[in-house]
């Protein structure tokens, strides 16, 4: 296997030769390599070193699980860039992997990293004393090794998951989507932000089984992935309280009205006023996918290390911030301006003009297109219309 030595973050890494790895396209692939490293991700472990900082501020001698660690990126970052660890557990099952993490230990001088080549979901399970920070960073979905991981956290932890298996949770692949996160999703313009409160609400009923209770405080549909950070919190009801805090949408094709139920079991609305039955996705995470005073930490960390995507982090965690407050969902201007029968007016004026009525408007991270608002689709459709 030929191999090339790349920087990232603080750390060096030796990697498979990145341009073996690409198609006519010039596009890196990933799984064709024998050892998996994906450059892409660049940008989800430079947010991760940040939030991790932050969350661990209170957290002595942080015990860290990187399980499906490739070359190693994520979990020797940690290590080199994180203060106060007392272990870093690296982790695949593959044995060219773990060579070449070794080799990338030394390369660096890390003196606080194990590294293991075993299953991960055995080594999870096996594990003892229980991590505080557990990283599941998967090639496609992460449902197989969240059991493990419920069983190897901390009961006041920090669980860090992703996804790149996106086509099932915007609903491409609807039954998939059912299979693996017991959760019906629906293909809509907002579909990207109901795959990611699905991803969200499936992960957390799986962690109530273990009376564990999970609050996301980041989360980003970025690319080809979606990634969520969560603070874990011990105890059946409070494991309760955020199962009462998910929920369905009812969404109708024809005029694009949206409607949230919240609960365990909540009286779904069968028709539209416009006459038209629901479709409905859920069940899913209806609050907020981060904490604004976290997202403001994580920026302020970010911005003091020279971190190669601090342009883009930046322009995501702003994004979030700006629609940290709003209302689930939004809606696609192009979308609203086809309903309406007219041209797309720009966003900035559609913003002003909701803000100006007392509504609340942002931007939002899912699409460049996308405005979230506690506005109706009336009041939505007569300004893009122009009516005043």
């Amino acid at each position: 296997m030929e191999t090339q030595v790349i920087e990232e973050g603080e750390i060096k890494l030796e990697v498979p030769k990145l341009e073996n790895f690409r198609t006519s396209s010039k596009e890196y692939v990933p799984s064709k390599t024998q050892v998996f490293f994906n450059p892409v991700m660049e940008i989800s472990r430079d947010l991760s070193v940040s939030s991790l900082n932050v969350l661990g501020e209170d957290i002595e001698s942080l015990r860290i699980c990187d399980s499906l660690a490739g070359v190693g990126a994520r979990g020797l970052r940690y290590s080199a860039e994180l203060g106060n660890i007392s272990k870093v557990v690296v982790n695949d099952w593959n044995p060219k992997a773990t060579k070449l993490i070794r080799k990338n230990v030394k390369l660096n001088e890390l003196s606080r990293v194990e590294v293991r080549n075993e299953e991960a979901n055995t080594m999870l399970y096996n594990h003892r004393p229980r991590f505080h920070v557990i990283d599941v960073d998967p090639f496609g979905t992460p449902v197989p090794f969240l059991d493990s991981s419920f069983s190897a956290i901390s009961r006041r932890g920090i669980l860090l998951v992703t996804a790149t298996d996106t086509g099932p949770l915007c609903g491409a692949y609807q039954k998939a989507c059912l299979r693996k996160y017991g959760a019906w999703p629906l293909r809509t313009s907002y579909s990207r932000e109901i795959g990611l409160r699905i991803l969200i609400g499936s992960v957390q009923r799986r962690a109530a089984g273990y009376d564990l209770a999970l609050t996301p405080v980041l989360s980003h549909a970025t690319q080809h992935f979606f990634r969520i950070h969560f603070e874990v919190d011990q105890g059946a009801k409070k494991a309760d309280e955020i199962i009462k805090r998910q929920g369905y949408i009812s969404h109708c094709y024809d005029c694009g009205k949206r409607t949230l139920r919240k609960g365990w079991l909540p009286s779904l609305p069968e028709t539209c006023e416009c006459g038209r039955d629901f479709d409905h996705a859920g069940p899913l995470w209806l609050e907020n996918f981060a904490e604004k005073k976290h997202l403001e930490k994580v920026l302020e960390d970010l911005h003091s290390r020279d971190f190669g995507s601090i342009e883009r982090g930046t322009k995501i965690l702003n994004s979030c911030l700006d629609e940290a407050d709003g209302p689930p969902l939004f809606y696609d201007l192009h979308k609203v301006s086809s309903r309406a029968k007219s041209s797309p007016p720009k966003l900035k004026y559609v913003l002003k003009k909701l803000k100006k009525s007392g509504y609340f408007a942002s931007k939002t991270h899912f699409s460049n297109t996308g405005i979230r608002t506690d506005a109706s689709i009336e009041v939505l459709t007569g300004i893009v219309a122009g009516d005043d």
